[in-house]
């Protein structure tokens, strides 16, 4: 999967191009690993559903934003445009998006959090989990065996699958033993892939082809 640096419909189309299976957008956030602020749905609509369209069967997600968060009628609407699914903090994520059937549920590990707290989660809805357990002041560094091992520990307590971000700058070499933990996707973001189109489409087609 690939988490899009902007919502742009010519870096979603990089991401295809190269192999994505998934695309993951974002609403109301700034993004610090891609420097990037995002808009509301009404600013971003036109260009999400326009992504979506040429996404095809190509499942695609978003995170509904921290604060603001979007609204239950918004999920509404999303889900009308061809959004799968929305992917969130938990302490960002209202009560009600655990009762909402609209999009599909992904909630995050987070850095500090307990397997406790994601297996509670799951109890109450969850049907994907993003491991995005890395501390923020080790982004952007290479894959360790101790990242593999916490990896391997979530595993051993989901049955939801779970799907690991590039917060650490993750290369195909480190696909083979992220596999051996039993996580289920990974989703490359702006530390892999860059910023621009052509660097989108290389790195999407350096996983894609594993």
């Amino acid at each position: 999967m690939v988490s899009l640096p902007r919502n742009d419909v010519e870096l979603a189309r990089a991401a295809l191009s190269g192999g994505a299976q998934g695309l993951k957008v974002h609403l109301n956030v700034h993004h610090h690993a891609s420097g990037t602020h995002f808009g509301t749905w009404e600013e971003e609509r036109a260009v999400l559903t326009e992504i979506v369209r040429l996404a095809g069967e190509v499942p695609v997600g978003v995170v509904p934003g921290g604060t603001p968060f979007a609204t239950g009628e918004e999920f509404a609407q999303m889900a009308e445009a061809g959004i799968d699914f929305f992917d969130a903090y938990p302490a960002d994520a209202p009560a009600w998006t655990l009762a909402q059937n609209e999009l599909d549920i992904m909630l995050a590990a987070y850095a500090g959090g307990t397997n406790a707290e994601i297996v509670a989660l799951q109890e109450l809805g969850m049907t994907m989990c993003e491991a995005s357990i890395v501390p923020g002041d080790q982004y952007g560094e290479p894959l360790t065996t101790l990242d593999l091992a916490r990896y391997r520990e979530l595993a051993g307590v989901l049955d939801a699958p779970i799907i690991v971000p590039s917060q650490k700058k993750i290369t195909p070499r480190d696909v083979a033993p992220l596999r051996a933990t039993g996580v289920k996707g990974l989703l490359i973001g702006a530390i892999v892939t860059g910023h621009d189109a052509d660097s989108i489409e290389k790195a999407t087609r350096a996983f894609a082809e594993l």
